[in-house]
């Protein structure tokens, strides 16, 4: 007879169960508390999407980066502090997304808010066993859109102009066009968002979480970024850039926002399991 797996192995298909199967998710800063006879964990961390730079001609942000660790000796730890960094915001400049960390074990930076005079970079994992960067935010320019948060999978993907975007392990996010196809880019398990022009008159697409055949944190950040569009825009989503629209926000957790009104970047995580 063959075994039935438990539910961590079944959320956990790429890492698999670690420990005694227990995770506990930060949604903002707090602190872990060290539970009796656990000596070894697991973390996973995302920094948080870049603020765009909020001027006549703004600049969307990047994405946050990302790293797992494996911490092998807290005997004698009470308590480790944890920080989720929290979303850049708009300005003149924007500001950074805020650094997600682990104590001193393992950090995972934000993504630089929208640049007069270049791409703004994404952010980094910091000491992790995997570290993976976020995508670059838009170029500089009308209707710039935010780069992908970086993943388990690898980098996230960079945001373009009025071209489609780039894959990666989130998908960037693209701006809109009346000529050219539009779409946001793809994630490993997401697809990104799309039109064929920028009227919408072509048809069109919302970008797609990745857990649509089940939630796992291995997933977590590989959705699809959002497009830009007049009448049919999307926000990333599950990590995905911002796509320059009315609602073109960076998808949860790390994405950058676009350029437009109400495209906010997002906050980061942070994960432990033992």
């Amino acid at each position: 007879m063959s075994q039935v797996p438990i539910t961590s192995q079944i959320y956990n298909p790429i890492t698999g169960v670690f420990g005694n199967g227990q995770m506990r998710m930060f949604f903002a800063s707090g602190t872990w508390a060290v539970p009796p006879g656990v000596a070894k964990i697991r973390v996973r961390l995302w920094g948080a999407g870049g603020g765009k730079f909020s001027t006549t001609t703004e600049t969307g942000g990047a994405g946050g980066g990302f790293a797992l660790k494996v911490i092998e000796d807290l005997t004698g730890i009470i308590a480790i502090p944890v920080i989720v960094g929290t979303a850049g915001t708009s300005g003149n400049p924007g500001t950074v997304g805020g650094t997600s960390s682990f104590g001193t074990y393992v950090s995972a930076t934000g993504g630089q808010s929208g640049l007069v005079s270049a791409v703004s970079n994404g952010g980094t994992g910091i000491g992790g066993d995997i570290n993976s960067s976020g995508g670059n935010g838009g170029i500089f320019g009308i209707q710039s859109p935010g780069g992908g948060v970086g993943g388990l999978f690898g980098n996230g993907g960079s945001a373009q102009g009025t071209t489609l975007s780039i894959n990666g392990c989130s998908g960037g996010g693209t701006s809109s066009s009346s000529t050219s196809l539009v779409g946001g880019g793809h994630g490993v398990m997401g697809v990104g968002a799309w039109s064929a022009n920028g009227s919408g008159g072509m048809g069109f697409g919302p970008p797609r979480t990745g857990f649509e055949g089940g939630f796992s944190i291995d997933f977590i950040g590989t959705g699809g970024g959002g497009n830009g569009n007049s009448s049919f825009g999307y926000p990333g989503v599950n990590g995905g850039g911002g796509g320059y629209a009315s609602v073109g926000a960076g998808g949860f957790p790390g994405g950058g926002g676009a350029q437009s009104a109400n495209a906010t970047s997002a906050n980061g995580l942070v994960i432990v399991e033992w």
